[in-house]
């Protein structure tokens, strides 16, 4: 307990208030000794926008005043003054103060000096470095093999391991562990690197099964002791040629493109058929070239391109079949694929006969019909229609534009995001909060490929026509019957317009799965919709 040095009461305290007053600002003073400090840690490693902590143990017999901490470099000058907090002095104070570094920190290395006053007067000074070179992100595969891949049985299959890691800052170790083949497990030394490649060709036993493949990556210890890793499984299946339940287009000619997207690269392409795949892909530049593959971060073990040897064909080995040239700029390919068959056919149409649901509206316009029903024809409550990725009702997140070279593409191309998950939709604003007027869903939602519409089927009224012929086009024209039937089990005999409006009948088509984005590392993202074909990707900017 302290106490303040007694006052002068009494006549003798009138007596002498002339000369002096009553001075309760100083306390006892014990050993007139600076105070102590242990701090934790006199190097703390961070990174721009994360908290940086300093904390220690402070001990005084005088007992403590005020901490002060300041740095100008990271706009830090804060002081503890602990009598105005406890209302005295005290002995013995843990010292745990947080801040965050600024995005925009100039520098990479700063020196925090920590100021300790006891009520003596006494005090002590500790510098603690603050260096921006943490690590607190585990490592991240560039490439690395699907959780399910195929190889085909042949005289001697044969599988490239292959994969990429890398490290913000330093890979340790890698191990890697393929069941049931010779010469694994195996450790890959990190050496230092941020950045680790791995390819080997396998000989796999000459029947079909399956094998078990188990990648991890091993970070370096972080300043908080954690040791952050990264795991990769995946069954490679020597089979038969399957019929898979998904076929993609790869538009781009690198295992590391394949996997630098958040999600939507390669493109899926519609089961249609058994061993039948069907995509419409929108071409912005002439001599694209594009490959089919079953897996979708390499191009290996499966690749299906114009054959080495008859390119009227499709061959499958990765490392000698050729790539389809779509020759047609700004126009719309419809693709056919047999894999069975080793066919593909190509059909192009321009831009204006490709329709898409919401293709009677103007964005930005007064085009969204406030109660979306037939109240007051004459004079309907129109209000700005637009939409964009959205997290709940009337909350869009930013705004997609209209691309000016195709109006079924609408894109978002500065969406400034931090590491973490990121669910949303696409849906449109409304001034009453959630209106389910235009809306899409995907696939699924923790990997999506295809974004489909899930929203209303306008009524008439005086402001556009109604969008029953993007639901016709869709579920009649652009599919055969048999392929409706084959793509849509559930979805009846044929399209009935009159139950879209239920919830229940729409998700025969499409369920409702909200986009659950992994955003590994903050900064901008773009994202590109094709309300046509339905592609919907999202690229780091």
């Amino acid at each position: 307990m302290y106490y303040k040095h007694a006052c002068l009461t009494g006549a003798l305290a009138l007596s002498l208030l002339a000369f002096s007053s009553c001075d309760d600002d100083k306390w006892d003073v014990v050993d007139n000794a600076v105070p102590n400090f242990a701090v934790t840690t006199d190097h703390v490693m961070t990174d721009y926008g994360r908290d940086v902590h300093f904390a220690g143990k402070i001990t005084d017999a005088d007992g403590i005043s005020s901490i002060t901490l300041s740095c100008p470099e990271l706009n830090i000058n804060k002081t503890i003054n602990l009598i105005d907090i406890y209302g005295e002095p005290k002995t013995e104070y843990d010292l745990d103060y947080s801040v965050r570094v600024r995005d925009n920190v100039v520098g990479d290395s700063f020196d925090v000096l920590i100021t300790i006053v006891d009520v003596a007067g006494n005090r002590t000074e500790q510098t603690v470095l603050v260096t921006l070179d943490g690590d607190f992100s585990a490592p991240v595969f560039e490439a690395a093999p699907d959780a399910e891949v195929t190889v085909l049985f042949k005289e001697n299959p044969t599988f490239n391991l292959s994969f990429t890691v890398r490290d913000n800052r330093v890979i340790d170790y890698v191990t890697v562990d393929v069941e049931g083949v010779a010469g694994f497990p195996i450790t890959l030394e990190g050496n230092g690197q941020n950045r680790l490649e791995f390819s080997r060709k396998l000989q796999l036993p000459t029947a079909i099964a399956d094998y078990n493949v188990a990648i991890t990556a091993y970070d370096k210890a972080a300043q908080d002791g954690e040791v952050r890793k990264t795991e990769v499984n995946s069954t490679v299946k020597v089979s038969e040629l399957p019929d898979w339940s998904a076929l993609y287009l790869a538009d781009v000619a690198t295992a590391a493109e394949l996997n630098s997207d958040v999600f939507g690269v390669p493109m899926v392409m519609d089961h249609v058929g058994e061993y039948k795949y069907r995509v419409r892909y929108y071409n912005e530049k002439a001599g694209t070239e594009i490959c089919f593959i079953p897996q979708k971060t390499d191009f290996g073990p499966i690749c299906f391109g114009p054959d080495a040897d008859d390119p009227s064909k499709l061959g499958d080995d990765p490392e000698s079949v050729g790539r389809v040239k779509l020759e047609k700029a700004g126009v719309y390919y419809l693709i056919d694929v047999n894999t069975f068959d080793r066919t593909v056919t190509l059909k192009d149409y321009p831009v204006s006969e490709a329709i898409n649901p919401v293709s009677h509206l103007t964005l930005g316009g007064d085009f969204l019909w406030t109660w979306s029903d037939n109240w007051n024809q004459d004079d309907p409550w129109m209000q700005e229609w637009y939409f964009g990725p959205a997290s709940g009702p009337g909350d869009i997140k930013i705004r997609m534009e209209q691309d000016p070279k195709n109006p079924n593409i609408f894109v978002v191309n500065d969406w400034k995001l931090e590491p973490g998950s990121e669910n949303f939709i696409l849906h449109n604003w409304h001034s009453h909060g959630w209106w389910n007027y235009t809306t899409w869903r995907v696939d699924n939602s923790n990997d999506p490929s295809k974004c489909a519409y899930y929203g209303i089927n306008w009524p008439d009224n005086v402001k556009f026509a109604s969008n029953n012929d993007y639901f016709d086009w869709k579920f009649n024209q652009s599919v055969t019957p048999e392929e409706y039937r084959f793509m849509y089990p559930n979805g009846g005999n044929s399209f009935e317009i009159g139950r879209w409006a239920s919830e229940d009948y729409r998700k025969n088509f499409i369920g409702d799965n909200w986009i659950n984005a992994q955003i590994t590392t903050g900064g901008s993202y773009k994202i590109i919709f094709d309300a046509h074909t339905e592609r919907i990707k999202m690229l780091p900017k």
